[in-house]
């Protein structure tokens, strides 16, 4: 047979090849040689093993045997009882009516005027509040003036007043039959003592209506300063 024809290109890649492959396996068989593979070292042990850096002798460890522990139940403990305080039951204390203020017993006005104000008019709504819880009472209502100007028209001022005070009251749901209206004129009262000189605050106090209480029993007469007349 004819000798086939040799490639010399063919036959260097072969040598190398071969050669590459001897020189790994004479490094495989050197001692002392360290694997890259990652395995325990010295610094990185594993339980129960020595690990030594060259030599790779393993020692195992002996297993140390423990007692077996036996754990028991705490003893059961009875509960503290605590002993529970009663407060003496304080018996609320009725607390003292409280004492009623005496109403006013008149409203006051500007000169020569007849106008309620308001102050007079919470006075009237007290005594408007009274004559409806007993129906058994009855006001008289009496005008007064200063001793400024004629008898004849402090006496007209006096009833106007006196009027008004009645108006406010007929309001608020007083019947008309328990309410009498008196006018006094420029006579002074005699809650007052009479003013020696012309003096403003003396006469103001006169500038006035004078409200009383009565019960409807004694209202038999009227006065003769406001006689109602007599229908024909």
């Amino acid at each position: 047979m004819p000798i086939a024809n040799f490639n010399p290109l063919f036959s260097r890649r072969t040598l190398l090849s071969v050669l590459f492959f001897l020189t790994l396996s004479g490094c495989a068989h050197q001692n002392g040689q360290k694997s890259l593979a990652p395995g325990p070292d010295d610094s990185n042990r594993l339980p129960g093993i020595i690990v030594s850096g060259h030599s790779r002798s393993f020692h195992p460890q002996q297993k140390v045997e423990s007692s077996p522990q036996i754990y028991s139940s705490p003893p059961k403990t009875a509960p503290v009882q605590v002993a529970k305080t009663t407060r003496p039951v304080v018996k609320p204390t009725r607390s003292a009516p409280a004492k009623k203020l005496p109403l006013q017993k008149d409203i006051y006005f500007s000169f020569n005027s007849k106008k309620i104000s308001y102050a007079n008019l919470s006075v009237l709504h007290a005594y408007s509040r009274l004559l409806r819880k007993n129906p058994r009472l009855a006001l008289r209502l009496y005008g007064h003036t200063d001793p400024v100007g004629s008898s004849r028209f402090n006496h007209k001022l006096g009833l106007e007043r006196a009027l008004a005070a009645r108006r406010v009251l007929l309001a608020t749901g007083v019947p008309a039959k328990r309410i009498f209206v008196f006018s006094e004129g420029k006579k002074m009262s005699r809650e007052f003592p009479e003013c020696k000189k012309p003096n403003p605050v003396c006469y103001a106090r006169d500038r006035a209506v004078r409200i009383k209480v009565v019960k409807m029993k004694i209202l038999s007469g009227i006065s003769k300063n406001h006689k109602p007349k007599k229908r024909t």
